[in-house]
Formats: C-alpha cells, structure tokens, sequence
C-alpha cells in the first residue's frame, strides 16, 4: 500500500469550524440587512406619507379657521366699522404657503418612496442569493469537508498503525 503525506488535517478541521462560524455570522449579517431594507421600504412607504398626510390635514384646518377668521373680520356691515384685518391677510398667507409646503412634500415623497422602494427590491434579490449560500451551500460544503477529515483522520490512524 502506498504512503500518503497528510500532515495537517488539524488545520482542516479548524478550516470546517471557521466556514461553520463564517456562514452563520453571514447569515445573521444579511438577516440584519434585510431588517434594515424592510425598515426602509415601511418609512418611506407608510411612515412618511402618513406623517405628510396628517401635517396636510393641520395646515388644512390652520387655513380654514385663518379664511374664517379673516372673513368675520371683513363682515363688518360699514367699511369703518371694520377692524384692521392685516393680521388676519398675514395668517391666511402663511396658511397658504404651508399648504402648499405639505403638498409639495408629499409628491416629492411618491417618486422618493419609488426610488427607495426599487433600490430595496434591487438589493432584496443578490440577498436572497448571499442568503441561500449560508443557509444551504457552505452548510453543506461543511458537511461534505467534515466527510473528508473523517476519512482522513481513518486513513492516518491506519497509516500510523501499519507503521508499528
């Protein structure tokens, strides 16, 4: 029978323990990434809009009660009866442009919540691929390189006991 050299399968086996230890921080690493992703999709899917919505609907109310307001100011029956309303013109302006600002922010944030949620999908998938090598892959690879230091480990206590 012929010789063989195996001389480190020691370092095969810490090989198998650190691909072990390698796959599942792996694997935990992308189950955090995946967090984060979802986080992301939901803030700018539902948090944002939501908080835009209800910011839309304040200024809404401000600019009703700010109209209200300026018109029982200006119902006066005579024109010198009336009170300065420039307060009131200010506060219907102010109203206004906050208005607006909530709208503005809340389309802006349709096509950013788009962009967001592509880029999510986008890196959802390459995830999924990283994710199934942790889970199936390199525990298999483990599982077959365990096979083999088994074998070798046979095979050196043979060589070993042939020698004596």
């Amino acid at each position: 029978m012929s010789s063989s050299n195996v001389r480190s399968i020691d370092s095969l086996a810490a090989f198998h323990a650190a691909l072990l230890r390698f796959s599942s921080d792996a694997d935990q690493t992308v189950q955090e990434i995946r967090t984060f992703v979802f986080r992301a999709q939901e803030y700018f899917s539902t948090v944002q809009p939501g908080y835009w919505r209800h910011q839309s609907q304040l200024a809404e109310r401000e600019l009703t009660e700010a109209k209200d307001n300026l018109a029982q100011k200006r119902a006066a029956i005579r024109p010198g009866d009336r009170p300065a309303a420039t307060e009131a013109v200010a506060r219907v302006k102010k109203a206004e442009l906050r208005m607006r600002f909530c709208e503005e922010k809340r389309r802006v944030l349709k096509s950013v919540a788009v962009e967001v949620s592509k880029a999510c999908d986008d890196l959802l998938g390459p995830l999924s691929d990283v994710r199934e090598h942790c889970e199936t892959i390199l525990p298999q690879a483990a599982r077959e390189l365990a096979v083999m230091i088994q074998q070798l480990r046979l095979y050196a206590d043979q060589a070993n006991h042939n020698e004596e």
